[in-house]
């Protein structure tokens, strides 16, 4: 049997995987998406030019399919339903002000979007470019949005605040409709119009099943969650096998019902959104990196090298097909824009915002091939659309950029304190040792002179009133502490009133007793048993860690090994200046406690301890020289720069 199987792709295909992102990144600085360049070497590579990749392989084959899986399953993990039941607030009957509103202004964007981009193509039909038969799939197609661009590119402009959350919304909604759609076309296509096509609410169906259970059935089956919560961490990591199985229970539903598994994929995605939290898990991380390290490379290079380029350049109508298709990309999403986002939030973001949506590349590649196996599009089609989705991919980042502009620079967020007992002002306390700029929300008349005496900023108010939120400037608010309350549901409350206005807030709290609803609305917990074992372990098993923990005068930062100098070198060999030692070293995620023996490589993140001024002059030598440096103050999580 192993002289049948020729690892010869596979291996080709993995060393490409592993050098485009770095070469993409040179060349491009990070302007060029790394999966554009994954499509490109695999046309290189593939059927189109050298053949070494070929469609004849069938593991590589299978590889590819579960990797364009594992992508509509990342995307549906990207997604914040609870954004979607915000309150629009008690003047939504203002444009500019409903708007504002994430689901308001998806909604208004996906309406506009689809009637443009079918007058787009109508036109399109009306010159002879494409048939009438052929408009309900492309409308599906060209509707949607790459949410995996859209979301990197979100991440680094924080400053657009509750914009960015109206267009991760908007792509959202846009995504689903076109993958539901494009659903919905591929069976009417095999089957026609019969019962079977009721078969697609199967798959959401599950998805309400499962939100139920996840909801109501852990107080009911309490060994679940307890159970699933001991194997996490160990060698059966049960969380990353029960999101796996989702994955393909949501892929064979959707097999079943008669649809394509992108449906079922990206709605497995948001099953797994739906029943585990968004801050405080390593899960999201962990599926990231089996699916971005290995299965969605090999997607886009398969779906590069087993492209047919040939057949767009066989006749002029098939080279006019690339330019007519991004204007009807890029004029679809962004005249839209002009009614859906600039009266909210001007012409320059609005038209930004649109430009940023009209990046267009897994589903169009996915849903091309669809309808290119249906018959729906011929070759010459298939291949347009899929230069236009690179096109779009490359072409849209850019152009938001340029439209944007750059990110204003912002100062670090500050740490909101909800409460004004002893544990407040302990808290506070250590807060500002830290350098950390501190904002407390007391309902005490005296809050402003009593805080004022500490120097910190006390505000009286509220946490459920919008103009007491506004006070305490909670868009520039990091994370916010809620310390004192009555009982679990009152802490419940005050989050969901914070993130009516900040809907990315963190929010952490204590308890002596887990309420299951914290998980749910995304409240980091922490049980007083728990935090206090985890200080004796710590105070047991690291004592030296503790000790520099609980010294406000110790220095203590985390900086990241950068300096090639000591990069395969154990601890011991180090010639360390002053008072100062390495406590831990985290690598790829997962920390140890340092000693002699212990060999440190680049970009191992390592916790210093000692002297201050030593911790900063070892520190220094650890990061590459370069104009600045970033240290983490390991008890704040403050940024310390510093310069050589």
């Amino acid at each position: 049997m192993e002289e049948t199987l020729d690892f010869t792709p596979l291996l080709l295909v993995s060393v490409l995987a592993v050098l485009v992102p770095f070469v993409a990144w040179r060349l491009t600085g990070g302007l060029v998406p790394a999966v554009v360049g994954e499509v490109l070497v695999g046309i290189l590579f593939g059927e189109p030019v050298l053949g070494i990749i070929t469609h004849h392989n069938e593991w590589l084959t299978f590889l590819g399919l579960f990797g364009f899986a594992y992508l509509m399953f990342l995307s549906g993990l990207e997604i914040n339903l609870s954004l979607l039941g915000q309150s629009p607030g008690r003047r939504w009957y203002i444009p500019g002000v409903a708007l504002r509103h994430p689901l308001i202004s998806g909604t208004v964007l996906l309406v506009l979007v689809v009637i443009a981009t079918f007058v787009g193509l109508r036109l399109m039909s009306t010159v002879g470019l494409i048939t009438t038969a052929q408009i309900p799939m492309l409308l599906f197609i060209l509707i949607a949005t790459a949410v995996g661009v859209i979301v990197p590119v979100l991440k680094d402009r924080p400053d657009l605040g509750r914009m960015g959350q109206a267009l991760l919304v908007g792509g959202f909604l846009l995504e689903f409709v076109a993958i539901l759609g494009v659903g919905v076309v591929a069976a009417l296509e095999r089957e026609g119009i019969t019962w079977k096509i009721a078969l697609i609410l199967a798959v959401p169906s599950a998805l309400v099943i499962l939100v139920w259970l996840s909801r109501f059935g852990s107080g009911r089956f309490p060994i679940i969650p307890r159970t699933m919560h001991e194997l996490a961490q160990t060698s059966s990591q049960l969380k990353i096998r029960a999101s796996l199985a989702l994955l393909v229970i949501f892929v064979a539903l959707s097999q079943v019902a008669g649809t394509e598994m992108v449906l079922g994929a990206f709605v497995a995605g948001l099953a797994v959104t739906v029943v585990s939290p968004r801050h405080g898990s390593s899960l999201r991380g962990k599926l990231d990196a089996l699916g971005y390290g290995f299965f969605v490379p090999i997607f886009f290079i398969h779906a590069g090298a087993t492209l047919d380029l040939g057949a767009v350049f066989d006749s002029t109508e098939s080279l006019i097909l690339v330019p007519a298709l991004l204007l009807v990309a890029f004029g679809a999403k962004m005249v839209p824009s002009l009614l859906g986002l600039v009266p909210a939030w001007g012409i320059r973001p609005g038209l930004a915002g649109g430009s940023l949506l009209s990046a267009n590349l897994s589903l169009v590649l996915a849903a091309g091939a669809i309808a290119a196996d249906l018959g729906v599009i011929d070759d010459g089609l298939h291949g347009a659309l899929l230069l236009m989705a690179l096109l779009t991919t490359v072409l849209a980042p850019l152009m938001f950029s340029t439209i944007a502009g750059r990110a204003p620079d912002q100062e670090d967020g500050h740490t909101l304190i909800v409460g004004g007992g002893d544990l407040a002002r302990t808290l506070v306390e250590r807060l500002m040792a830290g350098g950390r700029r501190v904002i407390v929300l007391d309902r005490d008349p005296d809050a402003p002179t009593k805080w004022g005496a500490v120097g910190v900023e006390g505000v009286v108010g509220d946490p459920m009133d919008a103009l007491t939120l506004i006070s305490v400037r909670l868009l520039q608010t990091d994370v916010a502490v809620i310390v004192d309350f009555e009982h679990s549901d009152e802490v419940i409350d005050y989050a969901r009133s914070m993130r009516r206005i900040h809907p990315t807030l963190r929010v952490v709290t204590w308890t002596s007793e887990m309420d299951p609803q914290f998980e749910h609305t995304a409240i980091e917990a922490y049980s007083l048993s728990d935090v206090t074992a985890l200080a004796l372990e710590e105070a047991v098993l690291r004592p030296g860690l503790h000790a520099a923990r609980s010294d406000p005068e110790s220095g203590l930062v985390e900086v990241e090994m950068l300096n090639r100098e000591f990069d395969g070198q154990t601890l011991s060999e180090i010639d360390f200046e002053g008072d100062v030692r390495v406590l831990v070293v985290m690598r790829e995620g997962e920390s140890s406690v340092a000693t002699g023996d212990t060999s440190i490589f680049l970009h191992d993140r390592l916790t210093l301890a000692g002297e201050p001024a030593a911790v900063a002059l070892m520190g220094n030598r650890f990061q590459e020289r370069k104009r600045s440096r970033w240290f983490v103050d390991v008890r704040t999580t403050r940024k310390i720069e510093t310069e050589y």
